[in-house]
């Protein structure tokens, strides 16, 4: 690993020190709606606490895009899937001792972006969008774009998952309680000029735990799309936030016609902040 041990990195280690597992049972019982038997997190696979290199982020220059979930894949069994095995392997002799594994697996993750385990469908569309408006680069995801979720554990999909539920024990549960410290540690690394939240899970949880006032609709477009602008309060910090519904599903920002326009009112909107 080529980033010092530091904040972040503890705070990293700790997370993924845990009984991931019992997390999972858990939560699947907090978070879930009430007429679901389980939230649906899987155990198989541990949480992940980022994806791409914070370490490498251009401070003041860059956005913390934070996502839903992570998606759990169910084409191939667990072990045989190429992040899935490694990532499962890793963790398990990390539990057992072996400190370097935890070492090897920041850096799996740190490198998901120039590795052949990339889920394209997942991230080829935001990709597109800050290279388009903000960020003129082969790949934003390598010092500008820094990937997150709302909960760092798998599913196959958050039908299950009750989102009024997750705000409420966001800042209750010691698991998102330890999760929410790397959030924090890895806004104090980047520095990032805006916070980019990509569904309505992370929309309404960080407006619920972090927000003085509700977010307010960005007038210009199609508020169908759930576009959102506000702030939030994290740790030390008081950052923009723009939120929407998630990308990819039929009533959100798609396409570069919906991106060009909401870059445009985005930064009209961050201009008379100043």
């Amino acid at each position: 690993m080529t980033g010092t041990r530091d904040a972040l990195y503890r705070v990293t280690r700790d997370f993924m020190a845990r009984d991931y597992a019992q997390d999972v049972v858990d939560l699947n019982e907090l978070i879930r709606k009430n007429r679901a038997d389980s939230a649906n997190l899987t155990a198989e696979v541990p949480p992940i606490p980022f994806t791409g290199d914070p370490w490498k982020k251009k401070k003041g220059d860059c956005v913390l895009f934070i996502g839903i979930n992570p998606k759990f894949q169910t084409k191939v069994p667990p072990m045989n899937h190429p992040e899935f095995g490694p990532a499962i392997s890793m963790i398990n002799r990390f539990h057992r001792g072996d400190e370097n594994s935890f070492v090897q697996y920041i850096d799996s993750r740190k490198n998901y972006f120039s590795s052949d385990e990339k889920y394209g469908t997942h991230f080829t569309a935001p990709e597109k969008g800050f290279r388009d408006n903000w960020y003129s680069v082969e790949n934003p995801w390598d010092c500008h774009v820094q990937s997150m979720d709302c909960l760092p554990w798998f599913s196959i999909d958050a039908k299950t998952i009750d989102i009024d539920r997750v705000a409420d024990w966001y800042l209750e549960n010691s698991a998102m309680i330890q999760y929410h410290e790397i959030i924090m540690n890895v806004i104090d690394l980047i520095e990032p000029n805006w916070i980019h939240l990509n569904g309505k899970m992370p929309q309404t949880v960080f407006e619920s735990n972090f927000a003085e006032h509700h977010f307010e609709k960005l007038e210009g477009i199609n508020p169908q799309k759930g576009i959102r602008v506000g702030h939030c309060e994290i740790g030390n910090w008081e950052l923009p936030v723009l939120s929407h519904n998630f990308a990819g599903w039929p009533m959100a920002p798609n396409g570069a016609a919906d991106w060009r326009l909401m870059a445009k009112l985005w930064d009209n909107w961050l201009r008379l902040q100043e």
